[in-house]
């Protein structure tokens, strides 16, 4: 799965997402930026490009309950099957109006309302055993965590989550660490930090040497994901253009 926002502005953009990727992850306005509903560019790519499944970012963040099961109801009549419940951008400083735990379980409560017509309800997790349990006990039926730009630090967020067989599916985030400016923006706001070892490697690079790096990097860390029991990953951190550009064309090389 790869993550996606959607536009600043209406348009037909989601229709180069077509014979790209089959499934992507559809944000909601991060770092407070004002963008096209993700619930609204989600239904459009139901519509225009069927070969895509999106997943829906719920963000608690600026939202009360009743606005994001709203939101959802009008989702799944227009064909989308799958949200991820998050919390939302702790920084920069926002309010949150709505409590996640009690959005999955407005979700899951909504679901039998709908039957036939079925859709999954997720939630992201920091990569601590105490918090994965927690929002299984709640009812997440897939859960993400990361991000991860290290290839060696895959491993570790395996160790801290403690993933057990009959967990539901489980994927890693990750993200190409394409500069030591980026890295260092990524970590200031939680994610996983990378190792000395890639910090020294990626000193003085050029751009073109630190793109093919990073890109290195991000598929040695899915491989590592499949190996120590994720179930997938999702590659984010990414404008649009280099999603259906770039990112396909580095992610299907030599595969």
């Amino acid at each position: 799965m790869v993550e996606v926002n959607p536009p600043r502005l209406p348009g037909m953009i989601h229709r180069e997402l077509e014979g790209r990727w089959r499934d992507v992850l559809i944000t909601d306005n991060p770092f407070k930026q004002v963008r096209v509903s993700p619930y609204a560019f989600a239904a459009r790519i139901t519509h225009d490009v069927p070969g895509v499944r999106p997943t829906v970012v719920c963000s608690t963040r600026d939202r009360n309950i009743l606005a994001i099961e709203s939101e959802v109801r009008g989702a799944i009549g227009n064909g989308v099957t799958s949200f991820l419940v998050v919390q939302g951008d702790m920084l920069p400083e926002v309010e949150h109006w709505s409590n996640s735990y009690e959005i999955v379980e407005y979700l899951r409560a909504l679901q039998p309302s709908v039957d036939p017509v079925q859709f999954e309800v997720g939630m992201s997790t920091r990569s601590r055993r105490w918090m994965l349990r927690r929002r299984i006990e709640v009812g997440a039926q897939f859960l993400t965590t990361g991000p991860v730009m290290d290839p060696d630090s895959v491993q570790t967020v395996a160790d801290r989550l403690e993933l057990r067989p009959d967990d539901p599916p489980v994927y890693l985030e990750i993200t190409p660490p394409f500069s030591e400016r980026w890295v260092r923006r990524l970590e200031s706001v939680g994610a996983v930090p990378i190792t000395d070892e890639l910090r020294r490697e990626m000193h003085g690079l050029t751009q073109e040497q630190a793109r093919a790096l990073g890109w290195r990097a991000a598929k040695d860390a899915a491989s590592r994901a499949r190996e120590v029991g994720f179930a997938g990953i999702v590659l984010m951190g990414l404008r649009f253009d280099t999603v259906v550009g770039e990112a396909y064309e580095a992610w299907h090389r030599d595969s």
